[in-house]
């Protein structure tokens, strides 16, 4: 077994491990809009659900190369909304395109040939061809070290036709092809999908009384 210190590796190395280590990871491609109503959309991989009451994603964002807030940050502080799409491998290329480095006032759906439409329940759009879309507000954004970490709570979430049951909510998994983030400039596709339910304990231990 090899062990890393990471008291003494600097941030690069660690964020490189860090990256490799925790795959796959899913990527929230985060809309939002400026004081002029410019929409800017951008990936990022550091990110999860947190909890369902109330309803919180939670995202990892960077500074910009160089230094300074990214348009993200600024932009979901003067709004209080964003929203997150959730890309498919369709979409991967168009996805990572808008990751560059566009100065501010640029509009990344527009430069890169992405439609938008009407946020439901936010003032934000969302990226019409996303299969899943999380429209939110700001519940809290807090500073931590060279990062943000944004946390927003969930007020809608809009799906293409076909992916979720109207009356069990359930998602049809063969509908869904999600972009997972691996590191560096990797990706990959989920392989297949199989069922692995939680024993009852009692199996695991023959002679327990439950």
């Amino acid at each position: 077994m090899s062990a890393f210190d990471f008291s003494e590796l600097s941030p690069q190395e660690r964020y490189k491990m860090l990256c490799a280590a925790v795959i796959p990871r899913p990527v929230a491609w985060i809309t939002t809009i400026d004081a002029d109503g410019i929409v800017n959309a951008a990936p990022y991989s550091f990110f999860n659900v947190f909890a369902e009451t109330p309803p919180l994603v939670i995202v990892g964002i960077d500074q910009r190369v160089g230094g300074g807030r990214k348009d993200t940050i600024d932009n979901v502080e003067a709004v209080g909304e964003f929203t997150v799409n959730l890309a498919d491998s369709a979409l991967a290329e168009k996805m990572v395109a808008t990751a560059a480095t566009f100065p501010p006032g640029v509009s990344e759906p527009s430069v890169v040939g992405l439609p938008l439409e009407a946020g439901t329940k936010v003032r934000v759009p969302r990226l019409a061809d996303a299969p899943i879309s999380l429209e939110c507000r700001l519940f809290e954004l807090k500073p931590l070290g060279q990062r943000y970490l944004l946390m927003g709570e969930v007020v809608a979430l809009v799906a293409r036709d076909g992916l979720f049951d109207p009356a069990t909510k359930r998602l049809n998994v063969e509908h869904y092809d999600p972009v997972a983030r691996l590191f560096a400039t990797s990706y990959a596709k989920l392989g297949p999908a199989y069922e692995l339910p939680v024993p009852d304990w009692t199996s695991l231990m023959p002679d327990a009384k439950s």
